[in-house]
């Protein structure tokens, strides 16, 4: 199987320059479950820089199955 990666090595991405958004917003939290947005927003604005794409896409994936971390490994 191919190994497929989203995460960029050396490039920096910003925002177009038609991009109508004058600022970012922190995502609404709903009262069930953590949402897919307000995961991936605390492990990035928490940890700054420490994670990849693809552990943040992982951790949102072993969060909304209920992974163990003894299954991670196998999962990823």
């Amino acid at each position: 199987m191919k190994v497929h990666t989203t995460n960029y090595e050396n490039t920096f991405i910003e925002v177009a320059e038609d991009c109508p958004a004058v600022s970012g917003e922190i995502p609404k939290q709903k009262a069930e479950a953590r949402t897919i947005a307000a995961i991936e927003f605390e492990m990035i604005s928490k940890h700054p820089y420490q994670y990849t794409s693809d552990d943040v896409l992982f951790q949102v994936f072993a969060d909304k199955n209920d992974l163990t971390k003894s299954e991670y490994e196998e999962a990823r």
